[in-house]
Parts: C-alpha cells; sequence; structure tokens
C-alpha cells in the first residue's frame, strides 16, 4: 500500500541540484491528471494564513507525478503515471490549475517548470498557460501518518458503511465530537456512528483487526465524506493506519493516501441510544423504494411548512399499509400510500419525523425492504434494513427522534 516510499518528510524528493537547466519537463494524461486534481482539491485550504495551503504541490516522486494538498484537519496524496523527463517540484493555486485541467480535451499533458521564477508552464494540443506559483519549500511537510496497527478492508465495504452513517454527523462545530464519526475497531469487527442530538446512524461491519481489545477514535466528517468519495472509484482495498499515539488515522489505496487529525473528546454512549426492539408496540416493513418515494413527493409540500412528514401506520388483515403525508399553509397537503406488513402489540400507529432526516435515512438503505420500528409517537423510531427471510439486519441501525406537532 503506502509503502515507504511514500511517506517521505519535508520534501526529501525535491532536488534542486539535480535540475541542471533548471526546467522541468513531464507528460500526462489529462484525464488522470484531472482526476487527481479533483481528489486532492478537496483538502486545499479555504482559509489559511499561508498562502501556499491555497496551492496544489506537484511533484516528481517514484517515476510518477504526485499530487498533494492539506488544511487544518487533513491531507490527501495522489500519485499518477507521468513520463519524467527531469525531477523537481513546484506549488501553484489548486483552484486555477484544477479549472484549467479539466476544461481541457482528454490527450497528453506536458508540465514545464521554471525554477527560476517559480513559474509552471502546461500545454495540450493548441491550448497553452503559465502559471505563477510558490517554491515547494514552503509547503509544509505533508504528514506521514506512519501507522503502528494496520486494517485491510475492500473499498468498496468501506465506502458503503461511510455512507450510511456519515449523513447523521452534525454539519456544526458547536459540539466538535459530534462533528465527526465514531470508529470502533473491535476483534473481529469494525463499527462506524454518528450523531448529531437529532438522529442516530451506527453501521457495524466484520473485520479481522488482531486487536485484543476495542480501539475507538473520532475522524472528522469532512475527511470520511472525502473518503468515501475516493473509494468510491478506487476498486480494491483500503488500509486503515492508526498512529502509536492516535493523533492521526492514514486511509490508503494502492493511488491515494488521506491522513485526518481526529477528534478529542468522548463520543457519547450511544448504543444505549438504540431502542430495543422487544419494547416496540409497531414494526412495519415496507419496500425500500416505494417508501423513497412517497417520502420524496412528501417532501415536496413539508419543506414550505415546518418541515414534518406524518407516518401513519394501519393493519388490515391483508397484511397494512403505510401513509406518508405532509401539509403546507400555502401549498396545501398530499398523501402517499404504501402496501405494508405491519405487526406488533399495536396495529395502528402515527408518529412525525423531520423530512429530511428520514430522507436521508432511506437514501442509505441498500436492502429492498425496509422496517420501522416504533415505541409510541413521542418516542424515537428505528429504521432498519430487512433480510430476504424478512428480518430486521442488526448491523445497521438509524434512530430518528419524532416531531411534536399540533393535531
Amino acid at each position: 500500500m503506502c509503502n515507504t516510499a511514500r511517506r517521505l518528510g519535508a520534501h526529501q524528493w525535491f532536488r534542486r541540484q539535480d535540475l541542471g537547466d533548471r526546467r522541468v519537463n513531464l507528460t500526462c494524461l489529462q484525464e488522470n491528471l484531472n482526476r487527481g486534481l479533483n481528489l486532492v482539491s478537496r483538502a486545499v485550504a479555504a482559509r489559511s494564513p499561508l498562502p501556499v495551503l491555497s496551492n496544489v504541490l506537484l511533484a516528481t516522486e517514484d517515476g510518477g507525478l504526485k499530487l498533494a494538498a492539506m488544511n487544518q484537519q487533513m491531507a490527501i496524496s495522489v500519485w499518477t503515471g507521468a513520463s519524467i523527463q527531469s525531477e523537481g517540484a513546484i506549488t501553484v493555486p489548486a483552484r486555477l490549475l484544477a479549472d484549467f485541467i479539466g476544461q481541457l480535451p482528454e490527450g497528453v499533458v506536458a508540465l514545464e517548470l521554471d525554477a527560476e521564477t517559480d513559474t509552471l508552464e502546461v500545454s495540450s494540443g493548441r491550448f497553452r498557460a503559465k502559471m505563477k506559483g510558490i517554491d515547494a519549500d514552503e509547503f509544509p511537510p505533508m504528514p506521514e501518518g506512519d501507522a503502528e496497527r494496520e486494517l485491510e478492508m475492500p473499498t468498496g465495504v468501506w465506502s458503503s458503511i461511510i455512507e450510511q452513517v456519515v449523513v447523521a454527523a452534525a454539519q456544526d462545530d458547536s459540539r466538535p465530537v459530534l462533528a465527526g464519526v465514531s470508529l470502533t475497531f473491535g476483534p473481529d469487527y469494525v463499527e462506524l456512528a454518528a450523531a448529531d442530538g437529532y438522529r442516530l446512524a451506527v453501521r457495524r461491519a466484520a473485520a479481522e483487526t488482531g486487536l485484543s481489545e476495542p480501539t475507538q477514535i473520532v475522524v472528522p466528517r469532512a475527511a470520511m465524506v472525502e473518503l468515501s468519495r475516493i473509494l468510491t472509484d478506487d476498486p480494491g482495498a483500503v488500509t486503515i493506519g492508526l498512529t502509536a499515539n492516535t493523533s492521526s488515522v492514514r486511509f490508503s489505496t494502492r493511488a491515494v493516501s488521506l491522513v485526518s487529525q481526529l477528534i478529542d473528546g468522548q463520543f457519547p454512549a450511544y448504543q444505549q441510544l438504540i431502542p430495543d426492539t422487544a419494547n416496540m408496540e409497531t414494526r412495519v416493513v415496507a419496500d425500500t423504494a416505494a417508501v423513497t418515494q412517497a417520502t420524496r413527493i412528501a417532501a415536496l409540500f413539508a419543506r414550505d411548512g415546518q418541515n414534518v412528514i406524518r407516518a401513519t401506520i394501519e393493519g388490515t388483515d391483508d397484511g397494512g399499509r403505510l401513509v406518508l403525508s405532509a401539509n403546507s399553509a400555502e401549498l396545501g397537503e398530499n398523501q402517499g400510500e404504501v402496501e405494508a406488513e405491519v405487526a406488533g402489540t399495536s396495529t395502528s400507529a402515527q408518529i412525525a419525523f423531520n423530512y429530511r432526516f428520514l430522507s436521508d435515512c432511506l437514501g442509505t438503505v441498500t436492502s429492498e425492504r425496509v422496517s420501522l420500528s416504533l415505541a409510541g409517537p413521542t418516542s424515537p423510531g428505528l429504521v432498519r434494513q430487512v433480510d430476504k427471510d424478512g428480518e430486521d439486519m442488526p448491523s445497521f441501525s438509524h434512530v430518528i427522534m419524532p416531531m411534536h406537532t399540533v393535531s
């Protein structure tokens, strides 16, 4: 994976004495360079007292081209194939370079560095540009993220479980620990959890970690979102590396490395927040696509009202139905009916949710059918994926707090 050749500290690969005529020449494919820039640009610092952190680092390394960017939370490095004529490094404005490369047609792109003036010339076909850069020596050393413990998982699995959880993380930093995702590594599992005070998402997956005791870290939401995007288009395996002092975590594939700082603080004891299904009065099972469609339609009215969607469950002799409705004083009202299986001590129930929370939750469900279990109109609702036998899959839990409405 990310071997020692890719974990160099301050730019050891930047060798001015080897530049000869002080011009660096390399060529690479536009599509590869464009993808790499799109990935690292997400780590470019939006606001920083260091102008160089608004730039992306380009450096020859191991016979290819390395792209890198960093901010206060994370650093992303991408390695892409290139034909190297001579070695060197420079930083150039990230947005300008990414936008320029993105507009070029597919084909070969040539990069030429004038190290005397820190200018990068980019050319492809009939297009040519010169960009003013900053000396690579001014770019802070990329965090190495040397790992004491490592775990390897398929990228598809890891990307999926991130997507199922990260939607529930807080969008603001009023409670910093809730703006992150909890990662717990147990002896034979990894469990992700996120909560924002109104909802909780938990996903567990089997994994042989080699750990004798569970280890928990909290990774910033932004880093997990970017990691999911990286892994979606990178088939293979991802290596998760924990540093000795657990101050950072490294995720690496064959061509990409993301190192993230960790959030200090105690993540809530979320397991006790998951309702006990034995105490639930009503359980409804329905087709995921049908419930999602009914939710999206009801949201058209809910978003102009109080963001409220009402779920009404009605059991019948031949099964039952789930009715999702919303109304707006200005627009009108709507209701959608979905065929469902209803069970429990009470086969009739009603509850109200924020439509965004319900929609976000359903968007992460990968099973054909989904269940909603309720203990009452003022208690949290529990959403779970359902297997082919109609049983809940406990590896996934999404808890949503109800909204109190005036009838």
